[in-house]
């Protein structure tokens, strides 16, 4: 498990109006395997956060370096009301406000650079990961570990319960 230090333990209100604090650990782990440089994810937020899992999710890069990018989402979100973000420096690209409302911010990751998703990040940004853009550094494997802190649903259960409980079995339910 891990922890995190005393300065990131502060609380905030989620949209239905309760208080969280931050977690003092993570308890549950997902690991997101490119197996080489094509290997990609689409823009996405992650799924159930404040119902299921904490707010604050802890993304470690690992293995072969990639652009890991964060982009407003459109019709809920612009980068004007937020401070200019400036990647440059790490050969990403800047989201400012010279640039379209709702382009991509980049950076990229090297092994064991952590990204951390706060409050309202996965309802307003989507986030993604890039595939090798011709970089030599970039062709070879890589994880992304995703640690996050399951939330009490309630009758002693958390996170999603047991298998067959979570999106992908209520979308093939759907299908059916």
């Amino acid at each position: 498990l891990l922890g995190l230090d005393d300065m990131s333990i502060t609380t905030s209100n989620d949209e239905y109006g309760d208080e969280q604090q931050r977690p003092t650990f993570f308890d549950c782990a997902l690991c997101n395997y490119y197996p080489d440089g094509e290997a990609a994810c689409k823009f996405h937020t992650d799924p159930e956060h404040g119902s299921h899992w904490h707010r604050t999710t802890c993304v470690v890069s690992c293995g072969s370096p990639r652009k890991f990018a964060f982009r407003p989402i459109p019709d809920k979100n612009k980068w004007s009301e937020w401070d200019d973000v400036d990647c440059s420096a790490n050969g990403g690209s800047s989201g400012g406000a010279n640039d379209d409302a709702t382009a991509p911010a980049a950076v990229r990751l090297f092994p064991g650079d952590v990204v951390l998703m706060t409050d309202d990040c996965n309802d307003v940004f989507h986030h993604a990961v890039y595939a090798d853009e011709g970089n030599c550094d970039d062709t070879g494997s890589r994880v992304s570990l995703v640690l996050k802190r399951a939330l009490d649903r309630g009758g002693g259960q958390r996170g999603h319960g047991l298998a067959g409980e979570g999106r992908r079995a209520r979308r093939r339910q759907r299908r059916e």
